[in-house]
């Protein structure tokens, strides 16, 4: 019997992302796991899950209110 496993990837994140943005990441992605992981592409499943900045806190504060950016954009 064949041992087969179906790798679940899940990603959380804080900001919406475009779908430009998560259709260059989720290929991206899957492709560097299966190398790292020695398995097919076609076995992993990914899933994205965005949630507003109000549901995320960095100590007790959300990122809503603090006004912490986690975009490249702008740095050097």
């Amino acid at each position: 019997m064949q041992d087969f496993t179906l790798p679940l990837i899940q990603i959380l994140n804080a900001s919406p992302s475009t779908t430009a943005k998560k259709r260059e990441l989720l290929p991206e992605l899957t492709a560097t796991y299966a190398r790292v992981m020695g398995i097919r592409p076609d076995t992993i499943r990914v899933t994205v899950q965005e949630l507003p900045r109000e549901n995320w806190s960095v100590p007790g504060i959300t990122l809503a209110d603090s006004g912490q950016d986690e975009s490249m954009q702008g740095r050097s």
